[in-house]
């Protein structure tokens, strides 16, 4: 019995599919540049860069920052935030605004820097161009 799909259908699944392919090239790891401002700065507004490198599929986060990596533990990424914690910091970002909080605890002290992220493009895989 030979089953034939109507042409909406076929449509329809040709877009899932579609749509399917390219969720997949997305779900690689995704790298945010980030510019954090520590508020607590005595003298004026101190900016620093970061980068965030996270894994949907694997549930990891990696923060770099200043040629260091740190893969950080107790990792949590939802729809909304991720975050994850490393011996003497927290990371936390808001997948919506794409913005970072970065706290860091020492002896009777936690110093909280703000900033705001943007995903980096350049690290994404290109797809080929199509013949004209």
């Amino acid at each position: 019995m030979n089953f034939r799909a109507p042409v909406g259908l076929a449509a329809h699944l040709l877009l899932a599919a579609s749509i399917l392919t390219a969720f997949a090239a997305c779900a690689a790891p995704q790298r945010l540049e980030c510019t954090l401002t520590d508020t607590d700065a005595q003298k004026g507004v101190e900016r620093r860069p970061i980068a965030i490198v996270f894994d949907e599929d694997a549930g990891t986060m990696r923060l770099i920052e200043g040629g260091r990596m740190r893969r950080l533990k107790d990792v949590s990424i939802s729809m909304t935030s991720m975050s994850g914690v490393d011996a003497e910091i927290t990371v936390g970002v808001s997948r919506s605004s794409l913005s970072v909080v970065l706290q860091t605890y020492q002896k009777n002290s936690a110093q909280t820097e703000y900033g705001i992220c943007a995903i980096d493009v350049k690290d994404r895989p290109s797809t080929p161009s199509q013949p004209r």
